[in-house]
């Protein structure tokens, strides 16, 4: 499993240049294909030839030279089951990367021009969870700061008659705590990495600590927690904080930034009318924004790879229904 830091080289590419590449319907497919191929543009699955016919009326498809073999270019990314122009798609990645705050669904239907909320809530959606599942493929390593997290109904809001996260929700949340010295020569600290684990109980329970623990941090790297997980089996530096803000602005002084951070942003960009169960996908956004923050020319080319590499999914698949 890669490491935090085994991060991939990916284009760079400023606003003003990006939709001067991005003019049509016909640049968005060829972006695609060579995210998927390459430089090259194709590569049969089945036999491997670089040589492919194109179709005057199936502008998605490409056919194998050599065996016939047929390939649409949306075929294994999210946007497979999708109607919408790929060009669609490609604004509203960027709409989701090009600011910290990212975009609520009524904001994105009225930016795309889009008919339906659900249009734009699917799209986010499955935005979300392709970003969720590139992350997944990382580790944590150093020190990690790691503690629990509630995510409450605001009272507002509910008096208002809003579902805002309808159950408490527990979120464990880790972050690489990270040391530099400036020109002067002082030694600070700064945060690295971030990851987010809930369990299917909901619950902040010593048992789902392991379980994150095991799945995204490294064997070797150093825990600092708080009181209440100090019996890990892994060796941690816990301290009782007891709500005292000095001692965790010293022990765990990142962690603590980003759950509030995070409380703040779902309750500015989405108000706080979260469903529950979709918080995972919320929380997934918020993370890779995060976690690439150093380099936001980047951003939008590292998300279009992450919705090419997740698997297709269907609505129901998200939300649960049959």
């Amino acid at each position: 499993m890669e490491t935090a830091g085994e991060m991939h080289r990916y284009e760079r590419i400023l606003t003003k240049d990006l939709w001067k590449k991005l003019v049509s319907e016909e640049e968005a497919r060829r972006h695609l294909w060579k995210l998927k191929f390459g430089e090259a543009g194709f590569s049969c699955r089945k036999c491997q030839s670089s040589k492919y016919w194109e179709h005057h009326s199936k502008t998605e498809l490409r056919t194998c030279r050599s065996c016939g073999t047929q390939h649409r270019v949306r075929a294994g990314t999210i946007f497979e089951h999708s109607k919408l122009p790929l060009l669609k798609w490609f604004e509203a990645l960027y709409f989701v990367m090009q600011d910290k705050r990212g975009v609520s669904c009524l904001q994105l239907k009225r930016m795309l021009g889009l008919s339906s909320m659900g249009t734009a809530w699917l799209m986010l959606m499955k935005i979300r969870k392709a970003l969720s599942d590139r992350d997944a493929h990382y580790q944590l390593d150093g020190v990690i700061e790691l503690d629990g997290a509630y995510f409450v109904k605001d009272p507002e809001l509910v008096a208002k008659g809003y579902e805002v996260l309808n159950k408490k929700k527990a979120v464990f949340v880790a972050v690489e705590q990270k040391q530099w010295v400036d020109d002067k020569g002082r030694t600070k600290s700064r945060a690295g990495f971030a990851k987010v684990y809930m369990d299917e109980n909901l619950t902040e329970t010593k048992e789902s600590a392991e379980k994150f623990i095991k799945q995204s941090i490294k064997l070797k790297a150093t825990l600092k927690t708080d009181g209440k997980l100090k019996n890990l089996s892994r060796k941690s530096d816990a301290k009782a904080l007891s709500g005292d803000r000095k001692l965790t602005e010293e022990h765990l002084p990142w962690v603590h930034k980003f759950i509030s951070n995070a409380k703040t942003w779902i309750l500015g960009t989405h108000h706080g009318r979260i469903e529950s169960k979709y918080l995972r996908y919320y929380l997934a956004e918020y993370t890779y924004r995060f976690n690439r923050r150093h380099d936001p020319n980047s951003l939008f080319y590292r998300a279009l790879s992450a919705c090419v590499l997740s698997a297709p999914m269907r609505a129901h698949a998200l939300t649960g229904n049959a």
